[in-house]
């Protein structure tokens, strides 16, 4: 966790895609995800504000890279760090900008948000996964791109939410 509190993170949303950043985040992921419960809930309890906003970025950042590369795992890698960030801040409503595109990347990809968040529940303490959920609840027209500001910038291999 230690390297997501790294200022190499400043502007970490704005950085083209794919880039190195990215592969250290999805290491942290990896290794959350391959870790006993306690070691997770220990990770977890680890994160600060600032890396914890890491996770929210590279979750907003892995929708765009799921689509492009047709992945639901990297989408999922995505919604999982999402997760741990939803843990560890003070307001559900930081992580809304990285759950629209992860709902608009999902329904893209011919899944849901709400079954991507079945798969990866036993990964994130359960307080994580109702936040999660409670998102996915909201209506159509309250979780689109178009209810928060963002929208899709290209498509196939250059897709980017912005």
């Amino acid at each position: 966790m230690a390297c997501l509190k790294d200022r190499r993170f400043n502007g970490y949303l704005g950085l083209r895609l794919p880039h190195e950043r990215d592969a250290a985040a999805d290491a942290v992921i990896t290794s959350y995800l391959k870790s006993p419960a306690p070691v997770r809930q220990r990770a977890i309890d680890d994160l600060d504000r600032r890396s914890a906003s890491v996770l929210s970025v590279y979750g907003q950042r892995m929708a765009s890279a799921a689509v492009r590369a047709g992945s639901v795992d990297t989408l999922r890698h995505g919604l999982v760090a999402v997760g741990m960030a939803q843990a560890r801040l003070d307001d559900a409503r930081e992580n809304l900008y990285p759950l629209v595109a992860l709902n608009d990347a999902a329904s893209l990809l011919g899944t849901s948000l709400r079954a991507l968040i079945a798969e990866v529940s036993d990964s994130l303490p359960p307080s994580a996964v109702d936040e999660l959920r409670a998102f996915d609840q909201r209506r159509e027209q309250d979780k689109s791109l178009e209810s928060m500001g963002l929208r899709r910038l290209g498509s196939g291999q250059t897709l980017r939410y912005s």
